[in-house]
């Protein structure tokens, strides 16, 4: 009898000892999976159509070539395309990688067909998105690359990026999508449309991503067209520097007139309602920089500062809560901007006072001090200012990726 009791505690110790294990297993499985090998290196938030224009109309029997910059390199790479906001199924009948040349021309000796599915004509639902296959193709931080789409359907009003300060050109009718040279590219537009991130490979010295949500000076508005001076493109820049002791991915996930409260059509949803598909969903993101504010301000000068400190501490928790670092940006001047209270202005100072001395964000970048006029700080300093005095110059973009300390992303 007592070898029996023996025997049947012996088997239970292994039992629980094997139910241990396959405990431990299955949570470091779980773990692997939620770990990628792949890495965002360019990314644009989508939005809702426009009452008119392209985005409004929407294409059939045309060809869309889309011209984005990489920041991080690989030798593989993929992409996204949305149709979220579509009311259509989207039919694609081709789309093709290349380096990018001049004007909408490519380097057709780079030239590779996309596949989705093993297909090279596929169809993504109303309200979805689709990754492609993965192609062997290098993808250079320091090039331009293009991204044609040819759509043979009509596609209904568009799921798009508007004022992407980068120029996409708009075929003829036909396929067009293989051609090298840009003659049959007729029209042109400031826009991204469906194309919403482009993945790699990346090498074992990148540590991440790190996922900038901002709303039109993140976007980059006032900067010279196509020439890829956004403050997140100075960031990249000096993330891939031979010496940086950092090297990350910087996407860029501002929208143009974007809220961090209200939603409305022109302006993309606000940045809670976006906060998981643009950032936290990013293959990759190590840590996030806020940015937003001041479009609420301006907008709605009956908002007080604790309203804005709320939305942002939403976000703040949201993306703790994933693990990551998030840095808050101090709200830029805008007086003479055309939009200026003297309300809104007090509660714009309010803001930065909390981002700078709260300790809610990891870390804090300072570009209200960097950007504004010694002499007068509601303004902006004059070198920095586009004319608008709402925006940076080139230079007042520079400016603010040269402020952020890249030591906190060691």
């Amino acid at each position: 009898m007592t070898r029996i009791l023996i025997g049947l505690l012996a088997i239970l110790l292994i039992s629980l000892i094997s139910l241990g294990g396959a405990r431990e297993w299955a949570s470091s499985t779980n773990e692997d999976a939620k770990k990628s090998e792949w890495l965002g290196t360019w990314t644009a938030s989508m939005q809702a159509p426009a009452k008119d224009g392209n985005s409004h109309e929407g294409f059939k029997d045309q060809t869309i070539r889309l011209i984005l910059r990489p920041h991080s390199d690989g030798d593989k790479m993929r992409i996204r395309l949305s149709n979220e906001f579509g009311s259509l199924p989207l039919s694609m009948k081709e789309v093709r990688v290349a380096v990018s040349k001049e004007g909408a021309s490519v380097d057709g000796e780079t030239d590779q067909v996309i596949t989705f599915n093993g297909e090279k004509s596929f169809t993504i639902p109303a309200g979805e998105k689709q990754y492609s296959d993965p192609v062997e193709f290098p993808v250079d931080a320091d090039q331009n690359l293009s991204v044609s789409l040819y759509v043979d359907k009509e596609t209904g009003p568009t799921t798009w990026h508007q004022r992407s300060t980068q120029t996409v050109y708009m075929s003829e009718p036909g396929n067009h999508a293989s051609d090298a040279e840009g003659s049959a590219y007729k029209s042109k537009e400031e826009a991204w449309f469906w194309l919403d991130r482009m993945e790699v490979i990346p090498d074992n010295s990148v540590s991440g991503a790190v996922v900038v949500m901002g709303s039109s000076i993140a976007n980059g508005n006032a900067s010279t067209l196509n020439a890829n001076r956004r403050w997140p493109d100075y960031l990249a820049n000096r993330m891939n520097e031979e010496d940086s002791k950092v090297n990350m991915s910087v996407l860029n996930a501002g929208v143009s007139a974007n809220h961090l409260i209200n939603s409305e059509l022109g302006k993309g949803e606000n940045a809670l309602a976006r906060l998981e598909r643009d950032v936290l969903s990013q293959k990759g993101v190590q840590a996030v920089i806020l940015h937003e504010g001041i479009n609420d301000i301006r907008h709605y000068p009956e908002y007080d500062s604790e309203q804005i400190i709320n939305r942002m501490k939403q976000i703040i928790k949201a993306t703790h809560e994933e693990g990551l670092s998030i840095y808050g940006g101090t709200l830029t001047p805008f007086k003479e901007s055309g939009m200026y209270t003297e309300k809104g202005e007090q509660t714009r100072q309010e803001v930065n006072e909390w981002i700078r001395t709260s300790g809610a964000f990891d870390a804090v970048i300072d570009f209200d001090e960097a950007l504004r006029d010694p002499d007068d700080p509601e303004k902006f300093l004059s070198t920095y200012d586009s004319g608008d005095h709402l925006h940076p110059n080139d230079k007042g973009y520079k400016k603010m990726a040269d402020t952020v300390d890249l030591s906190v992303f060691e």
